[in-house]
């Protein structure tokens, strides 16, 4: 193994490192504290992060344009889609059951009597409430929290005026990050009249304690080239491409994406090979926690459950293809509404 193969290796183990951090709660926890509305706008940034990761390193050459070859690869991959500054913090409105502490808190300024702060708070904490939610998303900063207002009441002939509350267990998940990384193991195996078959496969890391990856995937790749009889300049190829990813028991995630490729390779022994790439994709992901809040009764739990679409639809990738004998070395960028870089090692012929 060249030098420089062994530090792309070892900086992906190290980065996979880094993907199991210490939370005082687990993600499904923080989740817990927030109603459907206000968990659909915390999670959303991420959303897309998993869609263009899921949708990106499927491509790194395009195969052999023959009849029938023998070509194959282990890729051990690390790729990363950037968080926007815009989507850390965010706000709207939604419905909401309050705590027995949180209405506390909103009666606490009030001298009425202890009987009528009793009846006020059954009344309080026995409906849904249309309130405002603003605060750092799941991207945003650890030491900011989700405050929820609350509209204020007329309750046993008394006035209750607007409050803020703080969601103590709710701030920033992943602390103001600037990207989400990902490891990734694919398999290339071709080629059959120009085609070429991926298999991506990974289990096991917890990535910064929003769950355990588990992830595979499947894909082809052809050569156009394969119907010409005379050798083209350059190899042109199209892909499709097939995903599914769970992260914990909160997420799962599912993509697709077509794509439309061009590479040329030059060299002999030691090659390289620029290409780019124009795709179609999409991806949505279902997200799933029980909500806690308190009642009259007490505690009550309910299972939430929404789904979210990625925000891209087309991206543009370059990149570039370093290839030894057995070893390769591949970087590239993906342009889209969630932009993504990849780098990876692979070993084969």
């Amino acid at each position: 193994m060249n030098k420089l193969s062994l530090k792309i290796v070892l900086t992906i183990i190290t980065i996979s490192g880094l993907f199991n951090c210490i939370h005082s709660q687990s993600l499904e926890e923080t989740l817990s504290n927030l109603s459907s509305s206000a968990g659909n706008a915390y999670v959303e940034p991420v959303v897309s992060a998993f869609g263009s990761n899921m949708n990106s390193a499927w491509v790194s050459g395009i195969p052999s344009a023959s009849l029938v070859g023998f070509h194959a690869q282990l890729r051990i991959v690390g790729v990363g889609s950037f968080f926007p500054d815009d989507n850390r913090t965010f706000s709207t409105t939604g419905t909401f059951n309050f705590t027995s502490g949180q209405v506390d808190a909103i009666l606490a300024p009030y001298s009425f009597t202890q009987e009528k702060k009793d009846l006020i708070k059954e009344e309080i904490l026995g409906r849904d409430w249309e309130v405002t939610f603003s605060g750092p998303t799941i991207t945003g900063s650890e030491n900011e929290h989700v405050m929820v207002t609350f509209p204020g009441t007329t309750s046993q002939g008394e006035t209750i005026g607007q409050a803020t509350t703080e969601l103590e267990e709710v701030t920033g998940f992943l602390n103001d990050l600037s990207f989400l990384p990902s490891p990734i193991i694919q398999i290339d195996v071709g080629s059959v009249a120009g085609t070429q078959a991926s298999l991506r496969y990974f289990s096991g890391i917890d990535l910064f304690d929003l769950g355990k990856i588990n992830l595979w995937g499947i894909g082809l790749l052809h050569n156009f080239g394969f119907w010409f009889k005379n050798p083209i300049p350059v190899d042109f190829g199209i892909g499709a491409f097939y995903q599914k990813l769970d992260v914990g028991d909160v997420f799962e995630s599912k993509s697709i994406q077509v794509g439309a490729y061009l590479s040329k390779t030059f060299g002999l022994i030691i090659t390289f090979t620029p290409y780019a790439g124009v795709t179609y994709e999409s991806s949505s992901s279902t997200i799933q926690y029980s909500y806690a809040f308190d009642t009259p009764a007490g505690k009550q739990n309910t299972n939430i459950k929404f789904d979210l679409d990625g925000e891209n639809n087309v991206g543009f990738t370059v990149g570039g293809t370093l290839a030894f004998p057995v070893i390769s070395v591949t970087v590239d960028f993906k342009v889209a509404k969630t932009s993504t870089v990849t780098g990876g090692v692979a070993f084969g012929f």
